[in-house]
């Protein structure tokens, strides 16, 4: 009974303290950038910042040997100082404001200027869109961190198939989209997460997510409408869907006294809200120790 009281106030607790572990990415072993046509992005708002180092450097040390260079999209601006550190980490980083690849894409296409305009998450959408057309693409939101090496992604950059996370549940969709998408005999993809995804060159079409949101209104809000764009062209893509068990979307260890994944066992986890403050308190711990002691791959 006790525990089952103490639950609750607990989670509120580990959810909102403060972290020190977020600001210290610069105890990881810094990784140089190379420079090529395929790219490793991750999108970050200011305030995210430091999580992102953390997802960067934690992908990085596996898709810098395939010849990915690392950029870093921002969702608003950072200051001096922040850069320089970022820059000390990943030196020869690409930084820039998501906002600057935005505008040639809109050209002409009035639907996704809307959705780029009015959606706050939507520029995921527009960033993927934009620079897979100039080469391959993993795409990686600032709470998606790499354990272990992602042979399965790997392989599927070899072998150039799109490729993504699978939902915990059942899938979240925007109801308005689906409709959507069933005028237009067009498929999703239902258990499709888009924090996490490889892109070949060219895999996506432009034209489709123009058609897609033709007649999109922004009111009433929907969180999930880009991720229910993004699931209808990865479907239109063929794309494969990563081992549930080796790159983990789970509320596993959401409370204090439940169980948590076994970092050992697994590639990567997505960590989504309910579970965000375990990337802190066991995520980002895990990927210190392994950096500081690391062991062959």
């Amino acid at each position: 009974m006790l525990r089952k009281l103490l639950t609750r106030p607990i989670w509120w607790w580990e959810r909102k303290r403060p972290y020190p572990i977020r600001s210290r990415f610069h105890l990881l072993p810094p990784l140089g950038v190379v420079k090529g046509r395929a790219r490793f992005v991750v999108l970050t708002t200011t305030s995210a910042l430091h999580d992102a180092m953390w997802a960067a450097w934690s992908w990085y040390r596996y898709l810098r040997p395939r010849g990915f260079e690392l950029q870093l999209a921002v969702d608003g601006e950072i200051p001096d100082g922040e850069k320089t550190a970022v820059e000390k980490l990943f030196p020869e980083i690409s930084i820039y404001n998501v906002g600057s690849v935005l505008s040639k894409l809109c050209e002409g296409r009035p639907a996704l200027e809307a959705l780029f305009e009015h959606h706050p998450y939507a520029k995921q959408v527009g960033l993927v869109l934009a620079l897979s057309g100039q080469g391959p693409v993993v795409y990686s939101d600032h709470d998606v961190l790499a354990f272990n090496p992602p042979t399965e992604l790997l392989t599927c950059i070899q072998k150039q198939i799109p490729c993504y996370f699978i939902d915990e549940g059942p899938g979240c969709h925007d109801p308005f989209l689906l409709e959507r998408l069933n005028a237009l005999g067009l498929d999703h993809i239902p258990r499709f997460n888009a924090g996490f995804l490889y892109v070949p060159q060219n895999a996506l079409s432009v034209d489709l997510a123009e058609q897609i949101m033709a007649h999109w209104n922004p009111v009433p809000y929907q969180y999930f409408t880009s991720q229910t764009i993004m699931s209808a062209l990865m479907r239109s893509a063929n794309a494969q869907a990563l081992p549930d068990d080796r790159y983990v979307i789970s509320t596993r260890r959401q409370f204090y006294s439940e169980t948590d994944v076994d970092y050992s066992a697994i590639a990567a986890r997505h960590f989504t809200g309910p579970v965000r403050h375990v990337m802190y308190k066991f995520g980002m711990t895990a990927i210190l120790r392994r950096a500081q002691h690391p062991q062959p791959d």
